[in-house]
């Protein structure tokens, strides 16, 4: 007996090293501070080798030109940035400027617990700087200032977004439950925001300034999400473009000054149209060709309701529909 446990006792004793091992490992909180981009290179590689259970980073004021993607591809990242920061992307690098998930064509991982505050810091896409709008080894990306797919639990608060070759922010590709707080998104080539294939996406207090097409652009399977307090303001087309969603609100928003409609809604080539969208206490203000506009029928799109609202100044009717039902209480229509 004594010679057996002999036998087994280093045996055992190597094990439990190793397991003691593996959970030390597994239980890693690192913090970092970022003062440099040489600083940010290296963070980003701790980031994407996953060896950490929590990895939180300071980013210290200073401005950071970016020669490719700044990526965040593991869970439970908090970034914190102070005051006065700037991130930029260089010329002609034609990448997205921040890149959270999976970039992979079809993504195959989601990742969660990603908190970026941002304390105003700005992020530059420089699009007079840049030659096109995808990147050229994976046609997939475009280039965004911020692009999110496959993202759960994921809060960015605080951040000033310009200037994307593609969309301020784009989230897709099975996102979810997603916090999008006072920031703002102007002056993209595209969309100020743009939100497909996800759900449970609340954006507050934001504003979508000066973009090229719309502020907001939905699409493509989003559902139950919420605008609330959000500004869409001199937009080159549309303020709002929605298909192919379901259960969207927009709370207590203003949406003015529109190229086009304030908002746009409609169905796919499928057929596939919207569902449950409402507007309430919303002003809509100078757009150019008119207030809500619902180019759907009954059988593709219904449940649009508009509610407590005041129109005034728009270039053509308040609430326009081809045929779907827009069920209306309480508005202020000023011609």
């Amino acid at each position: 007996m004594k010679k057996l446990f002999a036998l087994i006792f280093p045996i055992l004793l190597f094990w439990m090293l190793q397991k003691t091992n593996a959970l030390a490992t597994s239980a890693i909180n690192i913090q970092q501070t970022v003062r440099n981009t040489s600083d940010l290179i290296k963070v980003e590689k701790i980031i994407n080798s996953g060896k950490f259970t929590k990895l939180t980073i300071n980013v210290k004021a200073n401005t950071y030109i970016l020669y490719d993607t700044f990526r965040i591809n593991q869970s439970n990242v908090s970034i914190i940035v102070e005051p006065g920061t700037k991130v930029v992307l260089a010329d002609h690098i034609n990448k997205p400027v921040i890149a959270i998930g999976s970039q992979e064509q079809t993504p195959t991982t989601t990742i969660e617990n990603i908190y970026i505050s941002g304390n105003g810091v700005e992020i530059d896409g420089n699009k007079a700087n840049q030659d096109r709008e995808v990147e050229q080894d994976r046609p997939w990306i475009r280039n965004n200032c911020i692009d999110v797919r496959s993202v759960r639990r994921l809060t960015i608060e605080n951040v000033v977004v310009h200037d994307a070759r593609s969309g301020g922010l784009v989230v897709s590709w099975g996102s979810s439950d997603i916090h999008i707080i006072n920031s703002s998104f102007n002056n993209n080539f595209f969309d100020g925001v743009a939100y497909y294939d996800s759900e449970r996406i609340y954006t507050n207090s934001c504003s979508m300034i000066s973009n090229n097409n719309a502020a907001i652009s939905l699409d493509n399977n989003l559902r139950d999400s919420i605008f609330s307090d959000c500004i869409a303001d001199s937009n080159g087309d549309v303020g709002i473009f929605i298909r192919y969603s379901k259960q969207v609100r927009f709370n207590n928003c203003v949406i003015k000054n529109s190229g086009s409609y304030a908002a746009f809604l409609s169905h796919d080539e499928s057929g596939n149209g919207v569902h449950d969208i409402m507007f309430s206490g919303c002003q809509i203000l100078n757009n150019q060709n008119g207030g809500i506009y619902v180019a759907s029928t009954e059988d593709k799109s219904a449940y649009t309701s508009v509610v407590g609202c005041v129109f005034r100044g728009n270039g053509g009717d308040a609430i326009i529909s081809d045929g779907s039902v827009i069920w209306q209480a309480a508005n202020i229509i000023m011609e």
